[in-house]
C-alpha cells in the first residue's frame, strides 16, 4: 500500500488508514466541458458523459473510475464498498462533478497528490453509508453520484469539504492540530467530539447564525470539520457566507485565513478562484 511522504519520512499504512476513518465519517449524510472552461450559461447537461470525464481526466492528470472499480476496497481500519452507478444516476452527478471540480486549478491537485476518483453508488465505509469517502492510503477520493441527489446543494458541498480534507493532510499532514485556526475562537472554547457525533442531527450543515463564529452546528464538532466547511460554503453559498462575517468578525477572521491558508499552499488559490467559484451558476442558488 503505498503512502505519501512526509518531512520526517513516510506514513505508514495504518497511520493513513486511521485518517481514512475519521473522515469518511466527516459529514452528515443527510441534508433538509469542466466548470472554469464552460461557456457562462452553457448547459453542462449536454456535454456526453464520457467526453466529460475524459476532459476531467486529462485535465487533472487523474484516473476517473465509473464502472471497474474493484470493490470492496481493504484499508487498514476498514473496508471501502460501492456499487457501479448506472448512466441515468450518473449522468446528472457528472455535470454537476466537472463543473464544481473544473473550479480547481490542475496545479492544486498535482500538489496534493490525488491521483484517482472513483464515482460509484451504495458508497460504504465499514458497513457504513456515507457520501464520499477520501482515502489517503490510495490516494483516491471515492464519490457516491446518488447520496443526496435530491439536493444538488448537498452534493456540491459534500465534494469540496472532503476535498479540502485532502487538502488539508498534504498540506502539513495534521488535520486535527491547527493551533492558529484554533487561535481565531474564543480562548475558553472548545470544539466537541468530532464529525462522527453528529451524524443523527439532519440539520447539523443547515447554515445558521446560532452558532456565532460558526457557519452551522457542523463546524462545531472539530477544528478539521470547521475549517472544511469554512471552505465548502465560501465555494457554493459564498453570498450567505458574505452576510454572516458583516455581523461576525471571529468567522471573518477564519474566511480570511482560509484564502490566506489555501492560496499558501497553491499559489493559484486566490482571488480569481474565488470570483469564478461565486460566478459559477448552480440550480436553486
Amino acid at each position: 500500500m503505498s503512502t505519501h511522504a512526509t518531512p520526517s519520512g513516510r506514513r505508514t499504512a495504518a497511520a493513513v488508514a486511521v485518517l481514512v476513518i475519521a473522515l469518511a465519517v466527516a459529514f452528515p449524510v443527510l441534508l433538509t466541458a469542466i466548470g472554469a472552461r464552460q461557456k457562462p450559461g452553457s448547459d453542462p447537461k449536454a456535454i456526453p458523459v464520457a467526453d466529460a470525464l475524459a476532459e476531467l481526466a486529462r485535465t487533472f492528470s487523474l484516473q476517473v473510475v465509473t464502472k471497474d472499480a474493484h470493490f470492496p476496497v481493504a484499508t487498514t481500519h476498514g473496508v471501502i464498498d460501492g456499487k457501479p452507478a448506472d448512466a441515468r444516476v450518473l449522468a446528472p452527478y457528472v455535470a454537476m462533478l466537472t463543473a464544481e471540480f473544473g473550479l480547481y486549478p490542475p496545479s492544486l491537485v498535482r500538489r496534493m497528490r490525488l491521483e484517482r476518483v472513483v464515482i460509484a453508488v451504495d458508497l460504504r465505509f465499514a458497513g457504513m453509508a456515507r457520501g464520499a469517502v477520501p482515502d489517503f492510503e490510495h490516494a483516491t477520493l471515492y464519490l457516491d453520484a446518488a447520496c443526496g441527489a435530491e439536493c444538488g446543494l448537498y452534493q456540491r458541498k459534500v465534494l469540496h469539504h472532503e476535498f479540502f480534507h485532502y487538502l488539508d493532510w498534504v498540506d502539513d499532514w495534521q488535520l486535527y492540530e491547527d493551533p492558529q485556526w484554533l487561535a481565531l475562537n474564543p480562548r475558553d472554547y472548545h470544539y466537541g467530539n468530532g464529525g462522527i457525533n453528529a451524524q443523527n442531527v439532519p440539520t447539523s450543515s443547515l447554515l445558521t447564525d446560532q452558532y456565532p463564529g460558526f457557519l452551522d452546528y457542523y463546524s462545531t464538532t472539530g477544528v478539521e470539520e470547521d475549517k472544511a466547511e469554512v471552505f465548502a460554503n465560501l465555494i457554493v453559498e459564498r453570498e450567505r457566507v458574505d452576510e454572516r462575517v458583516k455581523h461576525d468578525a471571529v468567522l471573518e477572521a477564519k474566511v480570511q485565513r482560509m484564502r490566506d491558508l489555501t492560496k499558501a499552499f497553491c499559489a493559484d488559490l486566490g482571488n480569481e478562484f474565488w470570483d469564478r467559484a461565486r460566478r459559477l451558476p448552480r440550480p436553486g442558488n
